[in-house]
């Protein structure tokens, strides 16, 4: 039996909940493919499954290989797959966690080609942060060239897509974030930035079409709620911090909390945007596989510029 290094959670809580296991390389099913895990991206999503925050809806066999999106390289083929080759640089969002592993088996629907000229690297900013920025853009419907739209978190990994994809439908777009990240987020393509450390967003705008809140909850008012009073009639909040959006949804207006799929169409076209130079993404720290639970650390910790990658191909 051949064996692997894996990350699996034996019970929910701190860090130490967490070990890097020897299990066996898993076997690829009908229509799945093997994939050797080149890098995987740090998600706050990983730290809230570790600490027992997802388990009333996502019911996990503890021990548990921890991991959502991840880049590699297709290892070995199960039957009926034909959609790659051995050897085809993938990526995707796992449907069943897993990705902290040095192989994962996938579907092979889910998966999307990383184009010639994208590194492992740069590709693993996109899965999750690319496909809920995308998401979240077009909940509410198609954006209209001129709308104005309102990008809570926008320096964040989702943020800094969604300001860009915002920007390519022509929308005027305002951005919140940490005064340290005001040239970040107006290079980025932003029309205005608001300093949420010093300035209140309500006081600033009005008559926006569409808020994104990308800010984890905190705090006495979370920015959701805040933000119901700058929209126009008929506008809309998609809040990926909220889910409880939906049920305190105001008379005149509309409320979303988008479910994030693995799209590999979509995936693929972000990525060849990114290969082309047309949108950017940002590397904030590259860790050795020995510090992915360092990784997880900092991302929860928050305040970090760009994505946290762990690039498995380094012990």
């Amino acid at each position: 039996m051949t064996t692997q290094k894996a990350y699996r959670l034996h019970s929910y809580g701190g860090p130490e909940c967490i070990r890097l296991d020897d299990v066996p390389v898993p076997t690829p099913g009908t229509s799945q493919v093997l994939v050797a895990v080149s890098a995987v991206g740090m998600n706050p999503f990983d730290w809230k499954v570790r600490e027992g925050y997802a388990k009333d809806f996502m019911h996990l066999n503890l021990p548990a290989t921890m991991g959502v999106d991840f880049v590699g390289t297709v290892a070995a083929l199960g039957e009926g797959s034909s959609r790659f080759k051995i050897g085809d640089r993938v990526m995707t969002l796992s449907t069943s966690l897993g990705a902290y592993a040095e192989h994962i088996a996938v579907d092979e629907a889910i998966l999307a080609r990383v184009p010639d000229g994208l590194g492992d690297i740069e590709a693993a900013t996109l899965p999750i942060p690319g496909l809920t920025a995308w998401t979240a853009m077009y909940e509410a419907g198609d954006p209209q060239p001129g709308m104005r739209v309102l990008i809570h978190g926008a320096s964040g990994t989702t943020g800094a897509f969604a300001v860009q994809f915002a920007k390519a439908a022509g929308a005027y777009v305002i951005g919140t974030a940490s005064g340290k990240n005001r040239d970040y987020v107006l290079g980025l393509g932003a029309d205005e930035f608001i300093d949420y450390r010093t300035e209140t967003f309500e006081k600033r705008v009005k008559d926006i079409d569409l808020v994104l809140d990308f800010v984890l909850l905190g705090g006495d008012m979370n920015t959701t709620d805040r933000s119901w009073i700058v929209l126009k009639p008929n506008g809309a909040i998609v809040s990926v911090a909220d889910p409880a959006i939906l049920g305190k949804i105001p008379d005149g207006h509309r409320g979303f909390f988008p479910h994030i799929q693995a799209d590999a169409n979509r995936l693929e076209t972000i990525a060849d945007q990114l290969a082309r130079g047309e949108i950017k993404s940002k590397v904030a720290r590259v860790f050795r596989r020995a510090e992915l639970l360092d990784a997880m650390a900092i991302n929860q910790a928050g305040g970090t510029t760009g994505r946290l990658i762990v690039d498995f191909k380094i012990a």
